[in-house]
């Protein structure tokens, strides 16, 4: 039993200090070893070069199927001395180490050391708020057509990830959100949408400065803050943040003045609902009014178009636009429908034929 621990520790010092490279050489010098052994005991079968890697492989996996075997006394001693214990010896440090290695990424995976940064196109989640975060989250995979990017939890706690069962989400554990190193760990410059959503209002503030520093312009960048005054000093240094903060008086008095528009307000946001509010980018379209698409997008796809915008940003926009207003390639079409349509779905063609026919 003593024998037997010692051995065992030794094989898992053994493992961990070998590396791949030197497990290599081994193996190529104990086939040779072995090769040269069996090639001198007149095992003429078993030293084809095919021959001799599945049978070897065979022999130290201990799988022993019995097709292949020494015919001669000397390479019996040569497979019972040499060839099985050596072998069994550089095969269970191959597997420590599979195992190891395996391991090792998982906890990299758990505990957020993981390096992003060859991730491209994909979510950053900035901040961690428990029960709001996994909201976040579930809101984001409910959408149904949405592109199938990697979503990447970003956090400063001392925490592991707190949502190992969900496949699209990765987890990464910082140092802090301005350290340039671990942002770019998680790939930040090379991410498409960013979600910044501190515990705190100064926090968010501060992790949306540096996301607005680091991230691409293309990138849309979206940060939540209690207070309106916050936000707006955020609108003032970095236009490119798309900020949004809470509503709850206006929501109190429109509840009170029109019964039933939170409900109205719940569900525009909320893609675990049926219909809800999305947004495309007009392009490749003709000339054409918003009257032109009203209601044949409704008829044909089911769209309810209630703003537009120049851009992405909300520039110029108009929430239920006049009838006789001219689109054009660029313009925004926020519309509610019970799932995205993605622009390349819409034949514009077709929806003012329709027009033209009635």
């Amino acid at each position: 039993m003593y024998i037997s621990r010692l051995i065992s520790l030794a094989l898992r010092k053994l493992t961990a200090e070998l590396r791949w490279a030197n497990l290599f050489f081994i193996f190529c010098s104990y086939l040779a070893v072995v090769w040269g052994l069996l090639w001198l005991a007149g095992e003429s079968t078993l030293i084809e070069p095919l021959t001799f890697f599945y049978y070897t492989v065979v022999v130290i996996s201990t799988v022993g199927f019995g097709d292949l075997s020494p015919t001669t006394a000397h390479g019996q001693l040569v497979v019972a001395l040499v060839q099985i214990p050596f072998g069994l010896l550089i095969f269970g440090a191959a597997i420590g180490k599979t195992t190891q290695a395996i391991v090792a990424l998982a906890r990299k995976g758990m505990n957020g050391k993981k390096d992003f940064s060859t991730y491209s196109d994909h979510i950053l989640i900035l901040g961690w708020r428990a029960h709001r975060t996994k909201r976040i989250l579930d809101l984001i995979l409910a959408d149904k057509k949405r592109y199938k990017r990697k979503i990447i939890l970003c956090v400063e706690r001392d925490m592991n990830h707190p949502f190992p069962q969900l496949l699209d989400v990765e987890f990464a554990k910082l140092e802090s959100f301005t350290d340039r190193d671990e942002l770019a760990r998680i790939a930040i410059a090379q991410a498409s949408s960013i979600i910044v959503d501190g515990e705190n209002d100064e926090m968010t503030l501060s992790m949306a400065l540096s996301a607005s520093s680091h991230a691409s312009k293309q990138a849309h960048i979206s940060a939540y803050f209690h207070e309106e005054s916050k936000a707006d000093l955020l609108r003032a240094h970095c236009p490119n943040v798309e900020c949004a903060s809470s509503r709850h008086a206006e929501i109190l008095v429109r509840t009170m003045q029109s019964p039933g528009a939170s409900i109205v307000h719940e569900q525009l946001f909320s893609t675990l609902d049926e219909a809800t509010l999305y947004c495309l980018t007009l392009e490749n379209a003709p000339e054409m009014t918003v009257g032109d698409i009203f209601q044949p997008l409704r008829e044909k796809y089911s769209m309810t178009l209630m703003a537009i915008a120049d851009d992405e940003k909300g520039t110029g926009f108009k929430l239920n636009p006049a009838m006789e207003t001219q689109l054009r390639c660029g313009q925004v079409l926020h519309y509610i429908a019970n799932e995205r349509i993605r622009k390349h779905e819409i034949n514009w063609v077709d929806v003012l034929l329709l027009k033209i026919d009635k």
